[in-house]
């Protein structure tokens, strides 16, 4: 009776699964499946399985849909045809289930559907190291067709992929390197294959949760060949996903396929540039192969080296890995270079912003904090709401505890190993202010109350580090300013890191409702302004000398910003240096460099606190004419926006994105956007620009937002969602709605 119940239950599931009203996005358990892996090697590097059903479809396939859970990395096919790609990431010892359709790539009588996992159970930023499995289960109709664990999947280890490869990056997980024959994808398209099988045992119940974000874009698009000769190619723009490609083999030849975002000046691509190998080893038998790579990979160029035997290559395209809840923002001002940073904007999120807010999708494909922060804005802007960001915050949320770095502290990117057991302690602090934020464009108090046992660890973390002045002083680990001269500078007082700090305990009262935290967070601000400002520039920091504090007497661009943004400083109390910045700085300094003295800023992340500071200002002509100079050099370049203001880094960086947001708040005038009070606050500022227009989705509404300049007045058009209301910033130019 009980086996008839629950079969009466996930009946019903499932039929509401097919339903139009359904999210598969939302799946939250398996009816039958249970989670399994080959006996005994559920702690061993490098397992490769493949799973595999064959299941009868007639001439109009009924609904079906495969429901998966795994660690570490899975590719489901069905008849050879790609279906999809994850999982989605979670923290440890959580998992999220995807669930695909694959109705469409059912055809009439045998169809093999077919899951390839690497068990890759290594540490890395990007999949955690937990023991393998797969838990999979088929639905079709009324009936589970297949589930593993019970029946319907058979298993076998794939050993045309070299398991002792090494790891791709510190970062990352194992490199693919491949000995494989014409024959090496006949198990995912020919019904009758047979192999040895590989004992299944099932693996310890696995704690499931829901997916909740979108599933990847998987758009196709081909490489052009710039360079016959030297067999490079090139995409349209610097782009992330699976690498594929066609090619005949004439003899037994081994093939290197080398990447990169740019194009060495020698006309070759250097594979190393990032501190890494990235390419990937194919050992190739005679005959005609189409390859496509596992792992998901960054590139703008491909350069094929046979270093023996004969490959001709026939084409070269890449499967987008990317988010695909991006499409629906627009801008349009009339101005080529910023339309286009816009659109280059866009690009760089959807690489980036997958199923978590990604540093970078090559070297790196980790969570970072502080980078997230920006990232997560741009998400709010580009898709409507903040499912994305709930699964990043979520994935803080979730564990007992992290293991592998102190007591209080939050990683600096998650989910990530952590087994050199280092952090970032900025970048906790980087983590409250995005809650904030967050609260403003959910509502989501739930999830602000329940990480508040885990900020307040975090508020406790720091006491040790308070000297008699109330700063931090000798904070551990990875102390992180920016990508400049200013990370040289952060013992034994950090004022960049304590005005952080300062603004971290002031959210904290905030959220919380502690009022004791303001009081402190203004005694760490009158603190710094007191010690610090030396008459002319904030310095960097102070070195304790025969047991007392002395300034280091460096100061650095960035730490200006810092002061600014995070509220230590601003235009009325430090008028003299406030004027220099907003004049003289920027990028017209790198022509003239007027302060020598003080390092420049770089991307990373000074010169977006510049514009946010610009933007606190109302300083929107300024914004766009650096914005300009700035990073059009990067669009034209790549496509997408960098790690640093030059190319010894990333050149995809998901921060880097935050520039669209810019465009949207202060060249568009959509100052902010309130789900909670429903409220749009509009800033029409003089940018230079006669006209401008774009738009903004809300959930499965959007904003409209157009307007002409005449006269010194904003005549504009907008259209709202139901039920929400629009007010003007004081700090608005005369306007009037059409």
């Amino acid at each position: 009776m009980r086996k008839f119940i629950v079969i009466i239950v996930c009946w019903l599931s499932v039929q509401a699964l097919m339903a139009e009203s359904r999210d598969l996005r939302m799946e939250r358990s398996f009816c039958e499946a249970q989670p399994v892996w080959a006996e005994g090697r559920e702690a061993e590097q490098n397992v490769y399985l493949a799973f595999r059903h064959v299941m009868e479809s007639g001439r109009k396939a009924r609904p079906t849909l495969v429901r998966l859970a795994a660690s570490t990395d899975f590719r489901l096919t069905v008849n050879g045809r790609f279906v999809g790609h994850g999982p989605c990431v979670a923290a440890h010892d959580f998992y999220r289930i995807d669930a695909y359709d694959i109705t469409p790539y059912l055809r009439e009588g045998r169809n093999v559907v077919a899951i390839e996992v690497a068990g890759y159970y290594v540490e890395s930023y990007y999949l955690l190291n937990q023991p393998s499995f797969l838990q999979a289960e088929i639905v079709q109709g009324r009936h589970i067709v297949a589930a593993t664990g019970k029946s319907g999947f058979q298993a076998y280890e794939l050993k045309q992929r070299e398991s002792h490869s090494p790891k791709l990056s510190f970062q990352r997980s194992t490199a693919e390197a491949y000995r494989i024959s014409p024959a090496f994808s006949q198990w995912q398209t020919d019904a009758n294959w047979t192999a040895p099988e590989v004992h299944l045992v099932r693996q310890p119940a696995k704690q499931l949760i829901v997916r909740r974000v979108s599933y990847p874009d998987y758009r196709l698009h081909d490489a052009a060949i710039v360079n016959p000769d030297n067999k490079v190619y090139r995409f349209s723009c610097n782009s992330s996903g699976f690498l594929g490609m066609k090619l005949h083999v004439s003899s037994d030849a081994l093939l290197r396929v080398c990447f990169d975002e740019l194009l060495g000046d020698d006309g070759h691509v250097n594979h190393r540039r990032l501190g890494f190998d990235a390419s990937v080893a194919y050992e190739l038998s005679p005959g005609d192969y189409e390859l496509e790579t596992f792992e998901p990979y960054t590139m703008q160029y491909v350069e094929f080296r046979t270093e023996h035997g004969s490959v001709n290559i026939e084409k070269v395209y890449m499967r987008d890995y990317c988010n695909a809840d991006v499409k629906r923002a627009t801008f349009q001002s009339g101005n080529q270079e910023l339309d286009r940073l816009f659109e280059v904007a866009r690009e760089t999120h959807r690489q980036n912003a997958l199923d978590i807010f990604m540093d970078c999708p090559s070297r790196e494909r980790a969570g970072w904090l502080c980078d997230s922060y920006f990232s997560s804005r741009v998400a709010f802007d580009m898709s409507g709401h903040t499912r994305l960001e709930k699964n990043f915050i979520e994935n803080y949320l979730l564990p007992q505890r992290f293991k592998d770095i102190d007591a209080g502290m939050l990683p600096m990117c998650y989910p990530s190993d952590h087994w050199n057991h280092n952090y970032i302690p900025n970048w906790a602090m980087w983590f409250v202010l995005e809650l904030e934020e967050y609260l403003h464009r959910s509502n989501d108090r739930e999830m602000v109350d329940a990480l508040k046992g885990r900020v307040y660890d975090l508020v406790n973390y720091f006491k040790p580090f308070l000297n008699s002045d109330g700063l931090l002083e000798k904070l551990s680990h990875w102390v992180f300013v920016e990508w400049s001269e200013a990370n040289s500078l952060v013992q034994d007082v950090s004022y960049p890191s304590n005005m952080l700090y300062a603004e971290m305990l002031d959210v904290v009262s905030r959220l919380y409702a502690d009022p004791a935290l303001h009081l402190q967070a203004e005694q760490v601000r009158q603190t710094i302004r007191r010690q610090a400002y030396d008459g002319r520039f904030f310095c960097d920091n102070a070195v304790r000398v025969n047991g007392k504090l002395q300034l280091s007497g460096k100061h650095t661009e960035a730490c200006q910003y810092y002061a600014f943004f995070l509220k230590t400083a601003t235009p009325e109390t430090y008028p003299e240096l406030w004027r220099i910045l907003r004049d003289e700085f920027g990028p017209s300094r790198k022509q003239t460099n007027p302060y020598p003295d003080v390092p420049f800023a770089n991307a990373f992340i000074g010169n977006y606190l510049r514009l946010e500071m610009l933007s606190q200002a109302g300083l929107s002509k300024q914004i766009l004419s650096e914005t300009v100079a700035e990073y059009t050099k990067m669009a034209q370049l790549t496509g997408t926006l960098w790690e640093n203001m030059s190319t010894v880094a990333s050149c995809n960086h998901g921060f880097a994105a935050h520039i669209e947001h810019v465009l949207l708040r202060d060249i568009l005038g959509l100052y902010d956007v309130d789900p909670t009070t429903k409220t749009v606050t509009l800033r029409f500022i003089d940018s230079g620009l006669t006209h401008c227009k774009g738009s903004m989705p809300l959930d499965k509404d959007h904003i409209d937002l157009e307007w002409q300049l005449k006269d010194g007045v904003f005549n504009y058009q907008l259209h709202l969602p139901k039920g929400y209301k629009v007010k003007l910033s004081p700090t608005s130019l005369p306007c009037k709605r059409k």
